[in-house]
C-alpha cells in the first residue's frame, strides 16, 4: 500500500514538473512572438505554431493562441484564413470570459471591414459594444465606437463617420487614453480628406505623428499610413511634398511587410505622376499596384483601374487598355460608390471614343447618366447631354414621325365618326315616324354631348402638353441664365492657364502681368451683378421669401441656394465660384443644418417651391 502511494506521489511530481516546464516554455515562446507580431509576422506565426504544439496547454492559451494567428493572417491580407482562426479561438474555450470573447468579435468584425463585407463588420463591433456595456468597459466601447466610424468611412458613409468621431474625440479627450486619442485623429483626418479639406486633414495627420513614432503595438504602422496620407492630401493640393511623404511610407510598409498599404502607397504615386501628366513615370506604380490589389483586394480596385487605363490611353497602348476589358470587374464596381463608378465609365468612354466604337460609348454615356441623375447631377453634364443628342436625334425623328402619324389616324377616325352620324341622322328622319324620330334626335343629342365632352377632353390634354412645354422652356432658359456665365469662367481659366503654362516664351515677369492684366478684366466686369439681375427677373420672389425666412443666412449663402434653385450640379457650383467639388457637398451641409433640413432632397424640394 505504502509503495502504491509513493508510485502515484512520485508519478502526479512528475506530471507537475512537466506542467511547470509547459508554462515557461508557453512563456518564452510568447514573449519572442510579442516581439515580432508585427515588425516579422512570418517569424511570429512560427512562435505560435511552436506553442500549439505544446502538450497539456490550457483551453484558454490555445484560444489566445488561435486568435493571435487569426491577426497573423490580417496582417498578411490572408483574411479567409483570419476569419477562420478567429472564429475557432471564440468557440475552443467553453469557458470563454466576456471581455475576451467582445475582443475577439472586434478582430472578425476588422477583419470584415478590410474584406469590404461592412455589414457584416457593424453588426459584429455591435454584438461586442453590447459586452463591453453590460461590462460597463468604457475604455473599449470608445474604441468600437472608433472602429464602427472607421466602418462608416469606408462605406462612403462621411456624414456618420463625422458624427461620430467629432462626438468621440471630446469624449477621449476627457477620459484621457493617449493611443484611443490618437487613432481618432487620424480616422478623424481621413475624413476630412474625404470631405475636401486638405490643409485642415494635413493638420490632424501632423498632430498624430508624434505619439505614432513611439515602437508600441501596430504604432509605427500608423505612422506609416500617416505619412501616405499627408502626401496624398498634398498631391491634392498639387504640391510636391507630396513625393518625399510617399516615399517615407513606402520604405516603412515594405520593412514591416505590409503588401496591401504598400500597394496603396504605389498607386498614390502613381496618381500623383498622373496629374502632373508624367504618364512614363506613372505607368509602373499604377500597373503594378492594380495587378497586386485585384488579385488580392478587388473590391478596393476600382479608382486603380481607372487610372491605370487612362494613363495608357494617354502613352496610346491601346491594345493593353482593350485587355483589361476582359477582366472580370464585377466584385470591383459592386464595392465601389458613385463617383468611383462615374470615374470608372468616363474612363471606358475614353477608351471608346480612341477605338471609335460609338455602340459601347453609347451604352457607356447612357450609364453615365444614371450615375449622374443618382449624385444629383442629372442633365447637367454639358458635354455628356451634347454626345447623347448625337445619338437621340435619329430616335427622337422617329418617334415625331410616329405622333404626326398618330395624329393624321384620330383625325381621320373624328371625321368618319361625323360622317357617320350625319348618316345616321338622315336614316332616322327619313326612315322612322315623328315620335321615333324625336326620340332618335334625343338620342343623338346626347351622342354629340359625348363627343362635346370628348373634345373638351383632348383640349384639356393639350393645355397640360402646352403647360408641360412651357415648363420646360422655363427650365431651358433657367439653363441659358447660367451658361453665360459658366462659359466665362470657363474661358478665364483657360486662358490664364494657357498664359501660366507659358507656352509663348514670355520672360516670368511679363508672363506674370499678363496674367494679372488678363484676370483684372475679366473681374472689372461685374458678371454675378448681371446674374443675380437676370435670376431676380424670372424669380422675383426668391431673395426676399429666402431672407425673411432665414435672417442668419449670409449674402454669400443666398447666393450659394440661387445655385442650387437653377438645379446646377455640384461640378458646376464649384466651375461658377471657383471652388472644390468636395468643398461644394461640405457648403452644401452646412446649409442644410443652418436651415434646419435634414436631407438634400428636403432642401431642393422647398426650393423648388419658392
Amino acid at each position: 500500500m505504502m509503495f502504491k502511494k509513493g508510485v502515484l506521489l512520485i508519478l502526479f511530481s512528475h506530471l507537475a514538473s512537466l506542467y511547470g516546464q509547459n508554462s515557461l516554455v508557453y512563456e518564452t515562446y510568447y514573449q519572442k512572438f510579442e516581439k515580432v507580431q508585427f515588425s516579422d509576422p512570418h517569424r511570429s506565426k512560427k512562435y505560435l505554431d511552436s506553442i500549439l504544439v505544446l502538450p497539456k496547454l490550457a483551453d484558454s492559451l490555445t484560444a489566445k493562441t488561435y486568435n493571435n494567428l487569426g491577426i497573423y493572417h490580417a496582417v498578411i491580407g490572408d483574411y479567409p484564413e483570419a476569419i477562420v482562426y478567429f472564429k475557432k479561438a471564440l468557440t475552443f474555450d467553453k469557458k470563454i470570459l466576456k471581455v475576451v470573447q467582445a475582443n475577439i468579435l472586434c478582430n472578425i468584425a476588422n477583419t470584415q471591414k478590410m474584406q469590404g463585407k461592412f455589414d457584416f463588420a457593424l453588426q459584429n463591433y455591435n454584438q461586442a459594444k453590447t459586452i463591453y456595456t453590460l461590462l460597463e468597459d468604457k475604455k473599449n466601447i470608445f474604441k468600437v465606437d472608433s472602429e464602427l466610424s472607421s466602418v462608416y468611412y469606408s462605406k462612403y458613409d462621411f456624414q456618420n463617420a463625422l458624427s461620430i468621431s467629432v462626438e468621440l474625440i471630446d469624449k477621449l479627450e476627457d477620459f484621457g487614453d493617449e493611443r484611443l486619442i490618437n487613432i481618432q485623429r487620424l480616422r478623424y483626418a481621413n475624413i476630412l480628406f474625404n470631405v475636401g479639406d486638405f490643409d485642415q486633414a494635413i493638420l490632424e495627420y501632423k498632430k498624430t505623428l508624434p505619439y505614432f513614432s513611439k515602437d508600441i503595438e501596430n504604432n509605427i504602422q500608423n505612422r506609416y499610413v500617416a505619412l501616405m496620407n499627408i502626401g496624398e492630401c498634398y498631391s491634392e493640393l498639387n504640391n510636391a511634398a507630396a513625393l518625399s511623404n510617399f516615399e517615407q511610407a513606402l520604405v516603412g510598409f515594405k520593412e514591416m511587410a505590409d503588401s496591401r498599404n504598400e500597394n496603396i502607397c504605389l498607386s498614390r504615386i502613381g496618381k500623383f505622376y498622373n496629374r502632373q501628366k508624367n504618364y512614363s513615370k506613372a505607368l509602373p506604380y499604377l500597373r503594378s499596384s492594380f495587378e497586386f490589389m485585384y488579385a488580392n483586394q478587388s473590391y478596393f480596385s476600382t479608382e486603380i483601374f481607372s487610372f491605370y487605363m487612362r494613363t495608357l490611353l494617354q502613352l496610346n497602348e491601346v491594345d493593353k487598355s482593350k485587355a483589361l476589358l476582359q477582366l472580370d470587374v464585377h466584385v470591383m464596381l459592386s464595392n465601389s460608390n458613385v463617383q468611383e463608378k462615374i470615374f470608372y465609365y468616363e474612363t471606358l468612354v475614353l477608351l471608346s471614343e480612341k477605338v471609335r466604337d460609338k455602340t459601347a460609348e453609347y451604352r457607356y454615356l447612357k450609364i453615365l447618366q444614371n450615375l449622374y441623375a443618382e449624385r444629383e447631377k442629372d442633365n447637367t453634364f454639358e458635354e455628356l447631354q451634347k454626345k447623347l443628342n448625337q445619338f437621340n436625334v435619329a430616335n427622337e425623328i422617329a418617334k415625331n414621325k410616329n405622333l404626326e402619324l398618330k395624329l393624321f389616324t384620330l383625325k381621320l377616325q373624328n371625321t368618319i365618326v361625323i360622317i357617320s352620324a350625319l348618316f345616321l341622322i338622315l336614316a332616322v328622319i327619313f326612315l322612322i315616324d315623328k315620335h321615333k324620330r324625336k326620340t332618335k334626335i334625343h338620342e343623338l343629342s346626347v351622342f354629340q354631348l359625348t363627343q362635346e365632352k370628348d373634345l373638351m377632353q383632348r383640349n384639356n390634354e393639350l393645355k397640360d402638353i402646352q403647360l408641360h412645354l412651357e415648363l420646360d422652356l422655363k427650365k431651358a432658359k433657367e439653363r441659358e441664365l447660367t451658361a453665360l456665365q459658366l462659359k466665362v469662367f470657363q474661358i478665364k481659366s483657360k486662358v490664364t492657364a494657357f498664359l501660366q503654362s507659358n507656352d509663348l516664351k514670355l520672360e516670368t515677369k511679363v508672363a506674370a502681368k499678363v496674367v494679372c492684366k488678363v484676370e483684372s478684366f475679366f473681374e472689372n466686369e461685374d458678371y454675378w451683378r448681371e446674374f443675380e439681375l437676370r435670376f431676380t427677373s424670372m424669380h422675383p420672389t426668391f431673395i426676399g421669401l429666402i431672407r425673411s425666412n432665414f435672417p442668419l443666412l449670409t449674402k454669400k449663402d443666398i447666393d450659394f441656394l440661387i445655385l442650387i434653385k437653377l438645379n446646377l450640379s455640384n461640378k458646376e457650383i464649384a466651375t461658377l465660384i471657383s471652388i472644390s467639388y468636395e468643398s461644394v457637398i461640405s457648403k452644401r451641409y452646412l446649409l442644410r443644418k443652418k436651415m434646419d433640413f435634414i436631407t438634400d432632397n428636403e432642401l431642393v424640394v422647398f426650393l423648388d417651391a419658392l
